[in-house]
């Protein structure tokens, strides 16, 4: 442990403005809310939010928070303009707790009224369009930020709740049991790797909604699952809640169609990620359509897609690094395997992969099969999968 790290902030110079400052500190309310007139303030709940995003992918929403807890998750396409810092907000949360909630108002409107230029420039640069703002919880941060921008001029509108609320929707999605089902349902792919459920979903998800939960992970569930998105430079979560917040982001974003979401069959745990319980007991039980397709096109899906770019060079580090892999196969198989990829014999490695590791461990846990198809043509398979969706139209 770093002895350094250990030490107490000096917070002498915060007590001596406190000091300094005691007479104009006395004259404060108690909170941002307070200080601000907080009754004029035009507010909006965060169902109403969704509904509007459901409809504007491009609403302007301003995340008010420190850059650590944007960092951590946020509403979907949000932008960070912290009205406190990370350091700010700690030396105000230090007044609050050692002096008086006076105390901590009194500073953090010093920081705030610093970045008035910057507020008026998000005024400006996003003239004409109504800004969204939001907090923790709705709080003072967000209305602090709210009567900046109005100040000059903004169509600004509150979110209620905050965060905290979006959290709260997600939960309910995912987690309890009377809100989990998604509505309109869901239909299951399901097939060997390299079938070509991806390219699939990917093709058809321009007129269709899909609930790609691989791309929701950033990963596709396998030993090689993370080449795909680093090869495509995706943004891979770094938290549980994030990969929710993903999974929940592409639900309500669908415009109200009537039809299912069309979603791949995974295990239940997805890279490091756990698809919450009652969502996963939903995909079980959905209609499913198994997609078949002979190995010299799996194995052709899987060159273009793992071995195009860096791609060689990060199944060769996978396979060499794995301790799993080792001690599943042996030393000397993976010694074999490794000189497959250094002599350019990509094909002979695939299909050993794809046939005595991936198809040894395919397990058929969707049971509610309606139809299969061979995956000879995508787009052929497309048409078919789409004539299915349409009988389980709302």
């Amino acid at each position: 442990m770093n002895i350094n790290s250990m030490k107490k902030k000096d917070r002498s110079a915060l007590v001596e403005f406190v000091r300094n400052n005691s007479t104009d500190i006395d004259k404060l309310p108690n909170s941002f809310k307070d200080h601000f007139n907080e009754s004029s303030i035009n507010t909006i709940t965060i169902d109403e939010w969704i509904e509007l995003y459901r409809l504007n992918h491009k609403l302007i929403t301003l995340d008010l928070r420190s850059e650590s807890e944007f960092l951590d998750d946020k509403l979907p396409n949000a932008i960070n303009f912290p009205i406190l810092n990370n350091d700010e907000r700690d030396e105000v949360g230090f007044l609050y707790k050692q002096f008086s909630p006076k105390a901590a108002l009194f500073l953090a409107l010093k920081y705030a009224d610093k970045k008035e230029k910057e507020l008026k420039n998000i005024v400006d640069n996003y003239h004409g369009n109504t800004i969204f703002v939001y907090c923790w919880r709705g709080g003072g941060r967000s209305t602090a930020g709210y009567s900046y921008l109005k100040k000059y001029g903004a169509d600004v509108v509150k979110i209620e709740g905050g965060y905290k609320a979006y959290r709260s929707k997600i939960f309910e999605q995912l987690y309890l049991q009377s809100n989990s089902k998604i509505k309109n349902g869901l239909i299951i792919l399901t097939g060997l790797t390299g079938c070509g459920k991806t390219e699939i979903l990917e093709k058809i998800s321009s007129d269709y909604p899909v609930l790609d939960i691989e791309k929701a992970a950033g990963h596709a569930s396998s030993l090689f699952g993370h080449i795909r998105y680093e090869l495509k430079s995706n943004s891979i979560p770094l938290s549980q809640s994030q990969f929710e917040n993903n999974l929940f982001t592409q639900i309500i974003s669908s415009n109200k169609s009537p039809y299912p979401f069309l979603s791949e069959g995974e295990s239940k745990k997805i890279s490091k990620f756990n698809i919450p319980d009652p969502f996963y007991q939903q995909m079980l039980l959905s209609p499913t359509i198994k997609i078949n397709s002979l190995i010299e096109l799996r194995i052709e899906r899987i060159r273009n897609e793992y071995f195009s770019g860096n791609g060689v060079e990060s199944v060769y580090s996978t396979v060499e690094r794995s301790a799993f892999f080792k001690k599943l196969l042996g030393s000397k198989k993976v010694s074999e395997l490794l000189e497959l990829l250094n002599s350019g014999r990509y094909e002979e490695f695939i299909k050993w992969i794809l046939v005595e590791y991936y198809d040894k461990r395919y397990a058929g846990k969707y049971k509610n099969i309606v139809a299969e198809i061979d995956n000879r043509n995508t787009d052929d398979t497309i048409e078919d999968i789409i004539s299915i969706i349409h009988q389980f139209k709302k």
